[in-house]
């Protein structure tokens, strides 16, 4: 059984690298806002960490859906082994905590260690080393701001941290001024580097989704998500992958390129893992205006949202139906009245968390306009 723990600030709590760190007000926010999320891809005989101040809702989502997962604030020890979003120090503390039990520190430096930017290096050394069509260029780790110049003067690039999350600590530089010599020279203190890679031509973001156990990777499926304002995640559509594959292959992306860059995957990260993470995670990537595909923008070694849209499409929608799974700050200005039948949404919205009127809500749609329209 598992005790589950919706903590998005996951990122930034691996690169302050401490067992309590003191988030922003609106990471804070995000945080509890979501922190029944988790009962949507939890099993019955688990448990999810947090409070429900909305009996209305909790006995809504559980009559319609089926859901069984325990609310709770703490278990008896020994009974829930700890299932956060991410692992770090601050998610063991809290886990153990709340009574669950959690993995070592050497593990969680293990994990830490991986979801440094740097791993894409790499993966894409690896994918440049067995795949015989374009792929973009190898990032670069630079740790002076003089690498970065001479880097720039070829073409534009996105400066990333090492550790960083929704789109933050990431940016495009086409020339160096001070003010980006400032900020890069800012994550060089505080990180010690940072990774730089080409600026594409973006046609469209998705991710490709897997899962580890015992040292052995398995391809979970598609993941095609959007970004709000900032570059901040917005959505992901919720459709059967064959048909996000599909979408892929009309916005330029070769099929069988798709193929050979996930089944080389599977053996890249069954050797750069190992053992040293259990669970799901995703890989986020790209097609350019050429149909280039871009395989490995960053890895993220933790739960995603592409994975959580990816059990509410096989979970909740029946088959045939495709919808849209968006987090949004603030109430949205219209909600359409759901049509639930066997547990399975046919039309219409669904708040995933209690509303909140001032705060972050997650919300799953079925029906209505065609999702991949909405998304590009």
């Amino acid at each position: 059984m598992k005790l589950y723990l919706f903590n998005p600030e996951n990122d930034i709590a691996l690169a302050y690298g401490r067992r309590r760190f003191t988030m922003s007000q609106n990471v804070a926010r995000l945080h509890d806002d979501g922190a029944l999320l988790p009962m949507w891809y939890a099993s019955d005989c688990d448990a999810v960490l947090g409070v429900c101040h909305d009996g209305e809702w909790l006995d809504f989502v559980r009559a319609s859906f089926g859901i069984g997962a325990d609310v709770t604030k703490s278990c008896r020890h020994g009974v829930y082994n700890g299932s956060p979003w991410g692992w770090s120090f601050d998610a063991s503390r809290r886990l153990s905590s709340a009574g669950a039990a959690v993995i070592s520190d050497e593990k969680i430096d293990a994990i830490a260690s991986l979801s440094h930017r740097r791993v894409t290096v790499r993966i894409m050394q690896r994918l440049h080393e067995n795949l015989d069509f374009p792929l973009p260029r190898v990032p670069v780790e630079i740790s002076d701001t003089g690498s970065l110049l001479r880097r720039v003067s070829e073409s534009p690039v996105y400066v990333k941290a090492p550790w960083s999350s929704s789109g933050r600590g990431v940016f495009r530089v086409d020339t160096v001024d001070e003010r980006v010599l400032a900020r890069v020279e800012g994550v060089l203190r505080r990180q010690g580097s940072v990774l730089v890679e080409d600026a594409l031509e973006k046609k469209c973001d998705f991710a490709m989704l897997f899962n580890i156990s015992g040292g052995i990777v398995s391809w979970v499926g598609y993941s095609f998500f959007f970004n709000a304002v900032g570059d901040a995640y917005g959505g992901n559509m919720l459709a059967d992958d064959s048909r996000i594959e599909d979408l892929l292959v009309a916005n330029g992306a070769a099929r069988e390129r798709l193929h050979a860059i996930r089944d080389l995957l599977v053996d890249v990260f069954a050797d750069i893992i190992g053992d040293a993470y259990e669970g799901y995670f995703g890989v986020d990537m790209l097609i350019t205006e050429s149909g280039m595909i871009a395989p490995c923008i960053e890895l993220n070694l933790r739960m995603t949202m592409g994975v959580v849209a990816h059990i509410l499409k096989s979970r909740y929608l029946p088959d045939g139906v495709t919808g849209v799974y968006r987090v949004l700050s603030g109430v949205p200005s219209s909600v359409t009245a759901p049509v639930i039948e066997n547990g399975k949404l046919l039309k219409g919205s669904v708040f995933l968390t209690p509303p909140s009127a001032g705060g972050f809500n997650f919300i799953m749609e079925a029906g209505g306009q065609l999702i991949s329209d909405r998304c590009l």
